[in-house]
């Protein structure tokens, strides 16, 4: 059994560059920015990285197969599903998460009841701080399910071949006949 720390891999050039620039940044600006950019800047770009292509193949794979007069009204359902989806994934998320509060503030406080505790100046921090770390758990865990519907959705239901993507396909034929006065 080893002991230490875990394998870096390929951070350890991110962490010796990023140390650099924060040493240089401090000398110029000052603590607060760079620990606010180092807190924020690696979750955003890792996100900005995979939301990047989301949004690029979900606009592909939603217009594949669709007809050319049918492009505009096809494009925004797709947006309206991503909108829609959006508030309706940040509702369940918060309605679980916020069902996930009340519960464990409840059950703290059952708990303490029956010991004999009243919180008669109210609601004791700890307790409020077990409570919301309570409810993110089960808000990352139903996100994480989401997630794993969407993986298994795009693995086993959808039906979009390379082909398909690249314009190859009945989608790319004008529509009608060839005797139609609408093709150029």
């Amino acid at each position: 059994m080893t002991t230490g720390t875990p394998n870096a891999g390929p951070f350890v050039p991110e962490v010796l560059a990023a140390t650099v620039v924060a040493q240089q940044a401090v000398l110029r600006v000052g603590a607060r920015p760079p620990l606010i950019a180092g807190g924020m800047l690696g979750p955003m770009l890792v996100l900005g990285a995979g939301l990047g292509p989301l949004f690029v193949l979900i606009f592909l794979v939603g217009l594949t197969k669709v007809r050319d007069d049918d492009a505009g009204v096809a494009s925004s359902l797709v947006n309206v599903g991503q909108q829609v989806g959006g508030a309706i994934g940040l509702a369940v998320v918060g309605t679980v998460a916020g069902s996930a509060v009340a519960s464990s503030l409840r059950s703290q406080a059952g708990a303490a009841a029956k010991e004999g505790v009243h919180a008669s100046a109210g609601v004791p921090t700890r307790m409020y701080d077990h409570a919301l770390a309570a409810g993110f758990s089960r808000g990352y865990l139903v996100s994480a399910g989401i997630l794993a519907l969407a993986v298994t959705i795009a693995l086993f239901v959808m039906r979009v071949t390379r082909a398909d993507l690249s314009g190859a396909g009945p989608a790319s034929e004008p529509a009608g006949d060839a005797s139609s006065p609408n093709l150029a």
